[in-house]
């Protein structure tokens, strides 16, 4: 992003939360003079009117605003991103600044809670008011309070998240799903909950977790070097010993993956670049890989490798209104 740009984003942040000065309203009317500034102004505008638990920013943060979310929430851009996905990207800064500037102000009585949602083909960082980190993958939905209570800490996830977990004895840290409830004090964990996936994990690579079914009741307790899957619809619960980077290595930008079949790998291909994936030949799916992908190569690279690895060939259509798709068929 080059200067110009950047000084407009966040001039457009601080017109939003009333931040800005005399001089910076001069400047801020100059940039909205081009029509395309202006257009966008107004539907991020639309958007945060809509958040009814986004708070404003106090006038005399004004000068440290902009940094302090720069501090505390990174994105990492895949590929580059259109128009819609900046606003996303803004709506989310509007939330994180309300828990940042407002996060010892309320008692246990005023929770208020705000939500970040990852888009596809984007990754997002964030530290919440506890010092908990959180890495959220593509396509994930996290809502959290702007500050915790006396007693517990507790969030909600759909999709996946990588957490570190402040150690507070004093106070677990419960990481909520539609099918899970998993307890914690202080550790280092993945948990993956797409709602399209039907499955739960908890993969844990420090410390101890408990997990509980949506009654609260305690079902197992894992060790560092355990996962623990559950089909949503069964109540059985599979624990097995696992090489965890696997299952944090997204976090660093990488896909690892031992012996897994290749419609599997297409799912996490298709939220990492936004893109369709489909199969001209089923028998193709149950192809079983090893290997390691790379989030910030173009996704043709990817495939492109893919295809030396066994007997395929992909077609990849560009959608200038929609997401592209990719095509795999059995090369003969």
């Amino acid at each position: 992003m080059d200067n110009t740009q950047e000084s407009y984003w966040e001039k457009m942040a601080g017109k939003l939360h009333g931040e800005l000065s005399e001089e910076d309203e001069v400047g801020f009317n100059e940039l909205i003079s081009d029509q395309g500034h202006l257009k966008e102004f107004n539907r991020v505008q639309g958007i945060k009117d809509s958040l009814s638990q986004a708070g404003s920013w106090p006038i005399d943060s004004k000068a440290k605003s902009w940094n302090k979310v720069q501090d505390s929430i990174r994105w990492t851009k895949v590929r580059w991103i259109s128009a819609a996905l900046k606003y996303a990207a803004l709506v989310v800064v509007a939330f994180v600044s309300g828990m940042l500037l407002n996060s010892n102000l309320a008692d246990d009585t005023t929770l208020h809670f705000s939500e970040i949602h990852i888009p596809y083909g984007q990754m997002g960082q964030i530290t919440l008011s506890d010092g908990t980190q959180a890495w959220l993958n593509s396509g994930t939905t996290l809502r959290y309070p702007d500050h915790f209570g006396s007693k517990s800490r507790s969030v909600e996830v759909i999709g996946e998240a990588f957490f570190k977990v402040a150690k507070m004895a004093e106070k677990p840290f419960t990481v909520n799903s539609t099918d899970l409830k998993i307890e914690v004090l202080g550790t280092s964990f993945n948990f993956s909950a797409y709602q399209k996936d039907n499955i739960s994990s908890v993969t844990l690579v420090e410390g101890k977790v408990s997990i509980q079914d949506n009654g609260g009741v305690s079902i197992a307790q894992l060790r560092p070097g355990q996962i623990a899957q559950k089909v949503n619809s069964s109540q059985k619960l599979e624990i097995k010993e696992i090489n965890t980077s696997s299952y944090s290595a997204w976090t660093e930008g990488k896909m690892l993956f031992e012996d897994e079949r290749l419609d599997q790998i297409a799912v996490k291909l298709e939220r990492w670049f936004n893109v369709e994936i489909s199969f001209a030949d089923p028998e193709l799916k149950s192809r079983r890989f090893t290997g390691t992908i790379l989030k910030y190569k173009p996704v043709d690279q990817i495939m492109q490798a893919l295809e030396l690895l066994a007997p395929i060939k992909f077609i990849h259509k560009i959608n200038t209104n929609g997401k592209d798709q990719i095509t795999i068929f059995k090369r003969t």
